[in-house]
């Protein structure tokens, strides 16, 4: 290429990807639209063959052509261009991605400077991309430029690659453009409209004669730098950057996947452990190589017949060192049979994280070696959760509520919880543990019962709320039972009865 810019940029645009997002299948075998808000984003070529327009409001194109309707996912949309990048990552290890809202289209920009020597030049890069591209469902343009956006914008006019693109040619193509193309900037196109701007040219032209700084005030700072960076401008003034620029690297999905084949059949837990030390200790490898930590494995376990089982295990917090892992997975291991003879046993970490850096605490004395540690603790919830499942170990959180019952709220052991409560209820009289459900108190020969009868000794107390929902007018009692058990009772104001709704210690 011969271009006074060290910089070539490749812009990929799918502009059908809010279809194929949606749908493998985006062959225009039936009219179909896609539709955000209730307005038409995008419309297949038959839909666009019975009348239908972008922005059309749904009903309306439903009218017009008896289409199919979906409704957009953006986050369909922006897995599809994860997949991508991870795709053209083999062409560029510089990717970004670009979302244009007017247009609802996507793309990605591929930074390949320094990836022409290995390639033999920008033409036969090009038609690696493109034959890669075709083995997808996604329809595509492309763009040349000089930089990013150059790019992206020029993915709008059709130019052949000819591998003898300057700067020059590049600024000359986007001058032939309509500022039309900017319309994910609305209030300054419509400024723009109103002052006589058609082109891309007349833009530069501007810039040229006032430098771009003449368009900050009117246009705004967004704006005007994408004109900078459309035509590689310095901010404010005239002449080409100086400084590019640092290049985003994109950095693919990597996970942990190792296994070990045994020599013989395996039908006992006790001789899996040296092949789980040993997988676990590559994964500590891998994460410090990395700085990264995790606190989910899968175990996949497997016989000669290929019959597979999983077995997941998981750390309540992140762990880089394979001891603690080790030891959760021998729980899981522990409460289950083997199925069949082992012949493989494969250790899979897909989801890491950053290492956060942790603050230790120094024991020289080593008063702490026999003291109960974070890690005991975590192994002893571990087994609870092995042999009661998952849900049946949680920590309770106080929630704010008027009604005593809804005051609490059950949270994952990991989660932090809120335990700081309102003056109301450090003040008065309450039992640390409701009952399940308010329980009816019985009246016997003008006296209350529940299992015995009982006294009110204080009180009252009025709550009154929830009425959104399910209005309660509670007037709450401390009672006394005839075995000297203290209750919480009140006596509900809508329904005239008396219940029972904890017990003190």
């Amino acid at each position: 290429m011969n271009a006074t810019s060290s910089r070539l940029w490749l812009a990929i645009r799918f502009s059908d990807l809010a279809l194929t997002a949606l749908t493998a299948n985006a062959a225009d075998d039936r009219t179909t639209i896609v539709v955000q808000k209730k307005q038409v984003i995008f419309a297949n070529a038959l839909a666009v063959a019975a009348g239908v327009q972008q922005a059309m409001d749904a009903t309306t194109a439903q009218l017009l052509s008896s289409c199919v309707v979906l409704e957009r996912d953006e986050a369909k949309e922006q897995a599809a261009l994860h997949q991508l990048s991870e795709l053209l990552y083999q062409i560029s290890p510089y990717i970004e991605d670009y979302n244009s809202k007017a247009f609802a289209q996507s793309g990605l920009l591929l930074e390949i400077s320094s990836c022409l020597a290995l390639f033999g030049g920008v033409k036969p890069l090009a038609e690696k991309t493109f034959s890669l591209l075709d083995q997808t469902p996604h329809g595509f343009q492309y763009g040349l430029g000089h930089s990013a956006a150059a790019a992206w914008y020029l993915s709008f006019a059709h130019y052949a690659i000819s591998d003898e693109e300057t700067r020059s040619v590049f600024i000359e193509r986007l001058n032939a453009l309509s500022i039309d193309l900017l319309a994910d900037y609305p209030k300054a196109l419509e400024s723009l409209d109103k002052t006589g701007f058609r082109y891309f040219a007349d833009l530069a032209r501007q810039i040229q004669g006032k430098s771009s700084a003449s368009f900050r005030k009117r246009l705004g700072s967004d704006f005007t730098d994408l004109l900078d960076d459309i035509y590689g401008n310095d901010r404010n003034i005239l002449q080409t950057a100086l400084f590019e620029k640092p290049r985003d690297t994109y950095r693919p999905d990597e996970w942990f996947e190792e296994d070990i084949q045994f020599e013989y059949p395996v039908t006992i837990v006790e001789q899996l452990k040296p092949a789980i030390e040993n997988l676990l200790q590559q994964l500590c490898d891998y994460l410090r190589k990395r700085q990264q930590q995790c606190q989910y494995i899968e175990w996949r376990i497997a016989d000669i017949y290929r019959q597979q089982i999983t077995i997941a295990v998981k750390s309540d917090l992140p762990q880089t060192g394979w001891q603690l892992l080790y030891d959760l997975s021998l729980i899981q291991f522990d409460v289950r049979e083997l199925p069949f003879e082992v012949d493989t046993i494969g250790l899979c970490c897909q989801q890491t994280m950053p290492l956060q850096s942790r603050n230790q605490n120094l024991d020289f004395e080593q008063n702490r070696r026999n003291g109960f540690s974070a890690t005991d603790f975590t192994i002893t919830i571990a087994k609870l959760k092995a042999r009661l499942g998952e849900s049946k170990v949680y920590k309770l959180s106080y929630k704010d509520s008027r009604v005593p019952e809804l005051t609490n709220s059950y949270l994952p052991l990991a989660e932090k919880s809120q335990q700081l409560l309102p003056a109301i209820y450090q003040q008065s009289i309450r039992p640390a543990w409701l009952l399940a459900a308010p329980e009816l108190a019985e009246e016997r020969q003008g006296r209350l019962f529940w299992k015995g009868y009982f006294s009110i000794t204080l009180g009252p107390e009025r709550i009154i709320g929830n009425w959104w929902q399910s209005a309660v007018a509670r007037d709450y009692y401390l009672a006394t039972r005839q075995d000297n058990v203290r209750l919480w009772v009140y006596f509900d104001l809508y329904e005239k009865r008396w219940y029972v709704h904890g017990v003190f210690s």
